[in-house]
């Protein structure tokens, strides 16, 4: 078994440095940067897995475990409340004694922003909305804390999903038991990683159960409010447009709802919509006509998550566990359930 000793006689460096850098006490210490990457090294070479989470968990020691969790800021920070507030009520809820830290980063670009998560600045994390390429440079890293991946899946992390793909699925086979043959599509001009890889699964599941979706009726805009507006404008400019909608986000489907009763156009009676569901609930269930959504789970996501966290933080364990959570489904006003 990797020692401290083991890793401050690779790094050339006492075993009272590499205790600094581990606790977090670097800058308080004023440990050079570069002492402190040739400590890094050395661990990652040694494959040295230090054994601060569990500490930082003993009540004895009074240390509160802080857990940061990244989330990206761009139209999907709607969704970044729903997290924080399942987060702070699964807290709430085990009486834990921990700091919950917001760190937000550009997608395409984390890598500027997990340097403290290779120098063991926190007890875990969570990582939320990663895009692709966030995901592939986060699984060349050999971190030493433990990490949860939110709505994505990975061999390296563990992580806590919904199936896309089941999704999809549901969507297609809904509009298929009432008969709909034809579909029109709401979607991200520049999709998300996730709402990208839904939509798809919803294409290929329409191919296979026999629902045509021409390739006009693709209206492909801002993944915002106003590209819901835009799409749904274009929508009715259409000459003969399907009369059931797929959208691929609640905000997105928010614009639409709006710009349809602009027009004047009923729902259900004239057309029906049914959107993917990443908001809070009531966002959806409230608006007017009440939104049909296919509803990713955001409180069990956070509860699995949080347990998972918990459990690597308290066993030292960095074997990656995948959890998926189910999806719901809310058949509201702007899509009823077959009568």
């Amino acid at each position: 078994m990797v020692t401290i000793k083991d890793v401050a006689r690779r790094a050339g460096v006492s075993g009272t440095t590499v205790s600094i850098i581990l606790n977090g006490k670097a800058d308080e210490r004023r440990i050079s940067e570069t002492t402190r990457e040739r400590v890094l090294s050395a661990m990652a070479e040694l494959g040295y897995q230090p054994n601060l989470s569990a500490r930082r968990l003993r009540v004895q020691e009074k240390i509160v475990p802080t857990l940061a969790f990244y989330w990206p800021i761009d139209f999907r920070s709607n969704i970044l409340a729903s997290f924080l507030n399942s987060f702070q009520a699964s807290i709430k809820r085990r009486n834990l004694e921990c700091e919950l830290l917001m760190r937000v980063y550009e997608n395409d670009h984390i890598e500027k922003s997990i340097v403290p998560l290779m120098k063991n600045s926190y007890t875990g994390a969570f990582i939320g909305a990663t895009s692709q390429k966030d995901l592939e440079d986060l699984e060349k890293l050999n971190l030493q804390i433990p990490i949860v991946l939110i709505n994505r899946q990975s061999e390296k992390y563990s992580t806590v999903y919904t199936d896309y793909k089941a999704i999809g699925f549901q969507a297609a086979t809904l509009f298929r038991q009432k008969g709909y043959t034809e579909a029109a599509v709401f979607t991200a001009r520049r999709p998300y990683m996730a709402t990208g890889l839904r939509t798809q699964a919803f294409l290929n599941a329409c191919t296979q159960i026999g629902i045509t979706v021409d390739p006009e009726e693709i209206f492909a805009t801002a993944n915002s409010i106003s590209g819901g507006v835009e799409a749904a404008r274009a929508y009715c400019a259409a000459s003969q447009p399907s009369k059931v909608i797929f959208c691929e986000s609640d905000l997105m489907a928010l614009g639409a709802i709006w710009e349809l009763n602009h027009q004047g156009i009923r729902m259900p009676q004239d057309v029906e919509l049914l959107c993917i569901g990443m908001m809070d609930p009531e966002m959806t269930e409230y608006s007017s006509p009440s939104l049909s959504t296919i509803q990713m789970n955001n409180k069990e996501v956070t509860e699995k998550a949080l347990d998972l966290l918990l459990d690597a933080i308290a066993d030292g364990s960095r074997d990656p566990r995948q959890i998926e959570v189910p999806f719901q489904v809310y058949l509201r006003s702007t899509f009823q359930s077959r009568s």
